[in-house]
């Protein structure tokens, strides 16, 4: 069985395949998300409630409630035996089948993995790990639904994308292959324009590509976003400049590109 809560929901086994369009409109969607996070947990009907409607509960939430879990049983009993939501007093727990493939979990235990693997030297197994927890985290969660929960989930799932693409472009430099390292380095940066790690790894690229002179390029840039901030570069991102580009100091901002930090 194939679960799928990032991007557009989706529920796969041999019995029948059910797309989010057939679970019980917007609470059924987000019922079951959250159900499919929490699943190895009982989860209380109070909890439910404040994942379903925030501080705007309805004065009915209870017969609502009762509602949605009943749909989405309906809806579930078309899959394979081993997918139940079982109801106790006042708390409902889903079970899933023990192989069952869910795509947020594939993708969180593949960016925890992504460097160990390097480690040993595989940077082929690295940088396909990498390329899954991106392409799964990129898909976003429950787009245009809100909540804390929904909020912090997707917090979760950029630092995965961004991660992913710091791997990426390591193992794209480890297997030599400059270029593919450069567009992915210009992607975080496009992702990130604060996530110094980006520039850094830009500047790598480029070096192992033979250009490392564009690295003063890449340094102008950083300057530039992070003093729009009113923040100040690293040591580590100007050790990697000279490293990568043979200058001897630390690069002054261009005078294009300077700016003045806000006064506190």
């Amino acid at each position: 069985m194939r679960v799928t809560i990032c991007g557009r929901l989706r529920i796969e086994s041999d019995a029948a395949v059910i797309d989010e369009s057939s679970l019980p409109g917007r609470l059924g969607r987000k019922l079951w998300a959250y159900l499919v996070l929490n699943r190895r947990r009982p989860v209380g009907r109070g909890e439910i409630a404040t994942a379903l409607w925030g501080d705007e509960e309805p004065d009915a939430a209870d017969a609502s409630l009762n509602a949605v879990v009943s749909r989405l049983r309906t809806a579930l009993g078309r899959l394979d035996p081993g997918v139940e939501l079982h109801a106790a007093t006042g708390s409902y727990t889903l079970a899933l089948p023990a192989d069952v493939f869910v795509d947020r979990e594939r993708a969180w235990d593949a960016i925890h993995h992504v460097q160990a693997i390097r480690r040993r030297g595989d940077a082929a197994g690295a940088w396909a790990e990498a390329v899954i927890a991106h392409e799964i985290a990129a898909r976003g969660f429950l787009p245009g639904e809100e909540g804390e929960w929904i909020e912090a989930e997707r917090r979760t799932l950029v630092d995965i994308e961004l991660q992913a693409l710091e791997a990426v472009v390591e193992a794209e430099i480890d297997q030599k292959r400059p270029p593919e390292a450069e567009r992915a380095a210009r992607m975080l940066i496009a992702r990130d324009a604060l996530r110094e790690s980006g520039y850094r790894l830009l500047m790598r690229a480029l070096a192992a590509g033979g250009n490392g002179a564009q690295a003063a390029r890449v340094m102008d840039e950083c300057h530039a976003a992070f003093a729009d901030a009113g923040v100040a570069v690293s040591p580590e991102t100007e050790r990697v400049y000279r490293e990568v580009s043979g200058a001897g100091s630390p690069r002054a901002p261009s005078r294009s590109t300077r700016r003045t930090a806000p006064r506190k």
